[in-house]
């Protein structure tokens, strides 16, 4: 009897220590192999009419492996799109009404509360110099580790100035993977801002945003220092051609 419970306790230590060995690679990043990829991120976006007017939508869906259960990390969504262009003092809005996001989380189907999404107001530069810089919106959700997905509803309220005007929508999601490297560390985009007939100048021109994004710095800020992947998409879509 006294051997049966050694060997027990014996077992139960192993198998403590083989967890604890686990737990520990796993957030020091070293069983990133065993992890979901950006593979395994799946994203959509599409263009939709709701009872208070168009929409954008964007659906995420990622599956995590049963070994990320031990990290329990956080995940985070960012989303980005222009809310006006800045130029001589001056700010010439391409959406109207408030910037806001309307967000849903799954399995659960939980429609978040606007409070848990941070927004800032970024302004991004234009080629050149003494040249318009673009504002960005920029919305954050820090994603808890029981959701696997989500789905943002961004309005689309064109002005008189902006109608039939084309925005670029980037949508960027971290993943914790453990560790403290993020890939990759750095993403340079140059989404295009076709600006509509009725826009106050370069009416039907193209605006080029130098979108720079410093992954580690903007993971940091929202969730200290984590490692991990960024995935990041754009979108174009067409703002409609009735202003308010």
């Amino acid at each position: 009897m006294v051997k049966k419970t050694l060997a027990l306790i014996l077992v139960l230590v192993i198998f403590g220590w083989a967890f604890l060995g686990i737990e520990t690679a796993a957030r020091m990043g070293g069983l990133n192999d065993f992890m979901a990829s950006p593979g395994d991120l799946e994203v959509k976006g599409s263009l939709v009419e709701t009872p208070n007017g168009s929409a954008f939508v964007i659906e995420w869906h990622l599956q995590r492996k049963p070994l990320e259960r031990l990290l329990n990390g956080r995940d985070s969504a960012f989303l980005f799109y222009p809310s006006g262009v800045h130029i001589s003092g001056s700010v010439y809005p391409l959406i109207g009404g408030f910037p806001e996001v309307n967000l849903t989380v799954y399995p659960a189907g939980r429609q978040v509360n606007r409070s848990r999404v941070d927004y800032t107001i970024w302004y991004y530069d234009t080629p050149g110099w003494a040249v318009p810089k673009v504002e960005m919106v920029r919305a954050v959700y820090l994603v808890p580790p029981n959701v696997s997905g989500g789905r943002m509803e961004i309005p689309l309220m064109a002005t008189n100035w902006s109608r039939c005007s084309t925005i670029p929508v980037v949508f960027s999601y971290f993943h914790d993977t453990g560790g403290k490297r993020i890939t990759p560390d750095h993403i340079d985009l140059r989404p295009e801002l076709h600006l509509g007939p009725d826009y106050p100048f370069l009416g039907n021109g193209t605006l080029e945003v130098l979108f720079d994004f410093n992954t580690s710095h903007w993971v940091d800020m929202y969730l200290g220092k984590r490692g991990g992947w960024m995935e990041v998409r754009v979108f174009n879509v067409t703002l409609p051609c009735e202003g308010d």
